[in-house]
């Protein structure tokens, strides 16, 4: 149970700010979680902080392949924003669970602010090298590791956890229809006045989005870790705590498939444009745009299958149409087409993370949440293999094929899961 059920159980004197209306009282029961003023605290500053990410994200990959014409750094844009999890994760996590979490995920939000102004004053400057691209945005790598636990793990220390899914399933929601937006907004940017204005705007947003956090009251109580261990006692400890638990083993080891697989598409959506679809920036972030259309969209169905019990064979559903789109993706010639098909990828990423997000915090102790979503995000910083292994097949035999291949993978992982995992088809929440 959360801890603010557990404050109520103990008889302690909650405020409304913190606890807010009674989530069954909620008028429309598929968004009852808006009923914890803070939730929508916490979701005002997800949504500053997806628009200024998917602004983020199309910028750094455009900037990139304008710059070098190169596939491969193109791809390692993206994979350096993810392997920093590999190492950063873990310890991220175990703080989260130390910490007060919203001055973690502020802090957090800060130093990518920084990360794209320097960004911003690189471009005004001009380009000479990419490397120096490449490392800022490895550095916003690592503070995503930090900011990823303490959000996530915030849902679940403001509502009840009947009402886990809902939250996580809202806040994916809000933060990628706002995406939509960002990546709209940052493709007409590029092409009317240039790359830097999208990072500066970038920045902007994520202040905004800091001064939010810190206007949440505090929590009236929350699950600490006070086990009197170092932190990196806690990391190995929380470590094998999460390896030992079948069911959260199972999920993390096909969060780092799909990572590798599927998600990396993106890398390589910048080669399809402009290589493939023969469109620019605006239609570089059209397609962009329409990912993020249908992440609102499997986002949304989620919160509509919130209250379905069999969250394992939704699972393992969502992962084989995500591998489906990826083919189909991969054979798309004409860029109308493709924007449809992108739009139906996009809603299968956003189902398949909020239901990770979902049934890791559900598996393991209270106390352990942020770990839990620490052990996420150190699993998708296996992605970068994805996108390098993208960048040098895109290379040798074309994008679309390499494409392809991933997809038919992706399929063939989710179908072999029904045979060999019965424990993930016996999933529920």
């Amino acid at each position: 149970m959360s801890q603010v059920s557990d404050a109520v159980s103990d008889g302690e004197n909650v405020s409304g700010e913190a606890v807010g209306i009674a989530s069954g009282s909620y008028r429309y029961p598929f968004l009852r979680a808006f009923s914890y003023p803070l939730f929508r605290r916490l979701l005002a500053a997800q949504v500053m902080f997806g628009f200024a990410n998917w602004m983020n994200r199309l910028a750094v990959g455009f900037l990139v392949l304008d710059q070098t014409g190169s596939t491969f750094l193109t791809a390692l844009s993206f994979a350096v924003q993810t392997a920093p999890g590999l190492v950063v994760a873990p310890i991220a996590g175990t703080i989260s669970d130390r910490v007060d979490r919203r001055y973690l995920l502020a802090a957090a939000a800060v130093m990518k602010a920084v990360v794209l102004m320097l960004l911003g004053l690189l471009v005004i400057g001009g380009v000479g090298a990419i490397w120096p691209v490449i490392a800022l945005v490895a550095v916003g790598g690592i503070f995503t590791s930090f900011e990823m636990p303490s959000s996530q793990a915030l849902v679940t220390d403001i509502v009840e956890k009947r009402d886990a899914v809902n939250g996580i399933a809202l806040q994916s929601t809000a933060s990628r229809a706002v995406g939509v937006l960002g990546a709209l907004v940052g493709g007409i940017l590029i092409e009317t006045v240039g790359g830097s204005t999208v990072f500066f705007v970038g920045a902007v947003v994520y202040g905004a989005g800091v001064l939010i956090v810190l206007s949440m009251a505090a929590l009236p109580r929350r699950p600490t870790e006070r086990s009197g261990r170092s932190i990196a006692g806690d990391v190995v400890d929380g470590l094998k705590v999460m390896s030992g638990l079948p069911t959260v083993r199972t999920l993390l080891i096909m969060a780092i498939v799909v990572e590798i697989l599927a998600f990396s598409y993106m890398s390589v959506m910048p080669v399809m444009a402009k290589d493939v679809l023969g469109v620019g920036a605006i239609g570089l972030g059209a397609l962009t745009t329409m990912a993020g259309v249908g992440s609102l969209i499997g986002s949304a169905g989620l919160v509509a299958l919130s209250d379905y019990r069999r969250k394992g064979w939704l699972m393992l559903g969502v992962t084989s149409i995500y591998g489906l789109g990826i083919l189909a993706f991969s054979g798309s010639n004409l860029f109308v087409l493709s924007l449809f098909i992108v739009a139906g990828i996009g809603a299968m990423a956003a189902a398949f993370d909020a239901l990770q997000w979902t049934l890791l915090q559900l598996n393991v102790p209270d106390r352990m949440r942020g770990r839990a979503v620490g052990g996420w995000v150190f699993a998708i910083g296996f992605g970068w293999i994805g996108h390098l292994e993208l960048g040098v097949l895109g290379g040798a035999i074309g994008v679309q094929w390499a494409l392809a291949i991933n997809g038919g993978l992706v399929v063939l992982v989710a179908l072999a899961t029904v045979v060999l995992i019965p424990r993930l088809r016996r999933m529920e929440s």
